[in-house]
C-alpha cells in the first residue's frame, strides 16, 4: 500500500473524475472479494458430523465481507463519525473468529447457543408485553412465527438464556488467548471510543471552542461535516484479508481466486500516481 498516494487521493477526492475511478475500483473489489469468499467455501471439505463449525465460521467470514463491501459502497461514511463503528465490529468479529478457532467444536456450539438464547429472551419479552395488552399469546401470529423460527434451529431444546458474555470472557481476554492483542490495542480499543461515544471521541468530533472570549473559550456542541478519508476503506479491505489469512491457516484451505486486496492496492496506487503526476505538471 502506498500511503503517499492514499493521502494524495484523500486530498483531491472532490474531483469528479477521481470519484468515478474510485467507485469503479470499489465495484471491482466488491465482486472479487465475494468471489474469494465463495471460492474458499467451496474448497473447505464439509464434515456433516460437526456442521456447526462450518456454519459459524462461514457466517463470521461472510460477515466480514458484508461489512467491508457495505462500507466500500458508501463513501459518505468514510469519516471519523461512522467508519469506526463498522471497523470496530470487523475487529470484534475477527477476534471472535480467532478465539473460536482455538477450540472450534466446543466454541462454535457455545456461540450458537448464546445467539439462540438471545432470540429466546427477546421472544419472552414480546410474549410478556402481548399478554399485558390482553392479547392471546398462544394464537398470536407474531408468537407463532417466532416459535417456528426458534424451533427450526438445532439445539433449540438445549438453549438457556445467558445474560453475560457468550464466551464467558471479555474481549481483551479473548484477544489475549487467541494471539490478537495487537489488533485489540491498536484498533478495537480506539474504535470503541466511537462505538460507545466516550469522551475521548465526542470531545474531538462533537465539540468546538466557543468564539466568545468572554465565555472563557468553553466548548459548544457541533455536528461537523468531515471530509472523506479513504484510509478507512483501506482498513476494511485489510481486515477482510486478515480474516481470509486466518481462515486459510486454520482450515488448510488453499484458495485460488484472484486476490481482491492486490487488485485494490494496485488500482489505488496507480490512480494516486497518475494524479500526482498531473499535479506536478500543472
Amino acid at each position: 500500500m502506498n500511503l503517499v498516494n492514499s493521502v494524495c487521493l484523500t486530498k483531491i477526492m472532490s474531483d469528479q473524475y477521481i470519484w468515478k475511478e474510485i467507485l469503479k475500483i470499489v465495484d471491482n473489489y466488491n465482486q472479487m472479494v465475494r468471489a474469494e469468499l465463495l471460492n474458499r467455501w467451496k474448497k473447505w471439505q464439509l464434515d456433516l458430523t460437526n456442521p456447526e463449525i462450518y456454519e459459524v465460521v462461514g457466517a463470521l467470514v461472510a460477515r466480514q465481507v458484508t461489512l467491508a463491501t457495505q462500507l466500500a459502497s458508501t463513501p459518505s461514511i468514510w469519516n471519523g463519525h461512522v467508519a469506526p463503528l463498522i471497523l470496530r465490529t470487523m475487529v470484534d468479529t475477527y477476534i471472535t473468529l480467532a478465539w473460536i478457532f482455538e477450540k472450534p467444536i466446543e466454541r462454535a456450539r457455545e456461540f450458537i447457543l448464546y445467539g439462540l438464547g438471545q432470540d429466546k429472551l427477546y421472544f419472552e419479552h414480546i410474549k410478556k408485553d402481548l399478554k399485558k395488552s390482553g392479547e392471546d399469546t398462544d394464537n398470536h401470529p407474531i408468537v407463532k412465527d417466532m416459535e417456528k423460527l426458534i424451533n427450526s434451529y438445532r439445539f433449540a431444546d438445549l438453549t438457556e438464556i445467558n445474560l453475560g458474555s457468550w464466551s464467558g470472557l471479555n474481549t481483551r481476554k479473548m484477544a489475549e488467548e487467541a494471539g490478537c492483542m495487537e489488533i485489540y490495542r491498536y484498533a478495537y480499543v480506539p474504535f470503541s471510543a466511537a462505538t460507545h461515544s466516550t469522551w475521548n471521541h465526542v470531545s474531538k468530533y462533537n465539540l468546538e471552542p466557543c468564539s466568545n472570549p468572554l465565555h472563557g473559550y468553553h466548548k459548544i456542541p457541533v455536528d461537523p461535516n468531515l471530509p472523506v478519508d479513504i484510509s478507512y476503506l483501506y482498513r476494511a479491505v485489510e481486515y477482510v484479508e486478515e480474516t481470509f489469512v486466518l481462515f486459510d491457516t486454520k482450515t488448510n484451505v488453499k484458495g485460488d481466486a484472484l486476490s481482491s486486496i492486490e487488485m485494490f492496492y494496485k488500482s489505488i496506487d496507480k490512480l494516486g500516481e497518475e494524479e500526482e503526476q498531473k499535479q506536478d505538471k500543472s
